[in-house]
């Protein structure tokens, strides 16, 4: 998979086709955050959210981890043009989780936002053991991203958008699936159980705030 083609049109792309919809999804529980030390942003892309995690949350490390250093550069630039004084904060981290481990352990929070999306279930596995290992006993999870529920006609609009995304980043970004795979079932086997949740774009998108309790 490589993002680099695609990260420079990312946020346009985005806004034009669901406007703020999923910018309101990935921020929905931010301001539920309790004080942390060491938080793990993974394939967030271009750090519209790493700017308003920071402004939440006066965690003293964090981690923007991604696999693309388009996306990373962007993160970098956009953090350095708005919040330069929080640089400081922040450690930009070239990782691919097909292949690599996280760079450090002991995380409090971590983030994956429209990210655990893009993998087939098997490597989808793969990814969620590593970042849970590399997660302390009481850690949280962000996670947002789209999801088939609800009634007929909401799956199929829901299955009809999924149809047109995954053939364009099949294109763009040769991701490694066409078929959205629910982690809900794999985050609860490594103990991290669903405290909020918060649908966006009449169900197209869904929020979730979970922790090992």
């Amino acid at each position: 998979m490589n993002f680099n083609r695609v990260a420079p049109y990312f946020e346009r792309l985005e806004k034009i086709v669901f406007r703020d919809q999923m910018q309101k999804c990935r921020t929905a529980f931010l301001s539920n955050l309790p004080a942390l030390n060491k938080i793990a942003v993974i394939g967030e892309g271009d750090g519209r959210f790493l700017l308003e995690l920071l402004k939440y949350s006066d965690c003293p490390e964090v981690h923007y981890i991604d696999s693309s250093q388009t996306m990373l550069d962007l993160a970098h630039r956009r953090l350095q043009t708005h919040i330069p004084g929080d640089l400081p904060r922040v450690k930009f981290y070239r990782c691919d989780l097909t292949s690599e481990n996280l760079p450090a352990s002991d995380y409090d929070l971590v983030a994956t936002n429209y990210f655990l999306d893009v993998f087939n279930e098997v490597t989808l596995k793969q990814c969620i053991s590593k970042i849970a290992n590399s997660c302390r006993e009481d850690a949280i999870w962000l996670y947002a991203d789209f999801q088939i529920t609800g009634e007929r006609l909401r799956k199929l609009r829901t299955a009809a958008w999924l149809k047109i995304m995954y053939l364009f980043f099949k294109i763009a970004a040769r991701i490694q699936t066409q078929v959205l795979v629910d982690p809900a079932s794999c985050l609860e086997s490594h103990g991290f159980k669903l405290v909020h949740q918060a649908e966006f774009n009449r169900g197209l998108m869904r929020s979730e705030y979970r922790q090992r309790l």
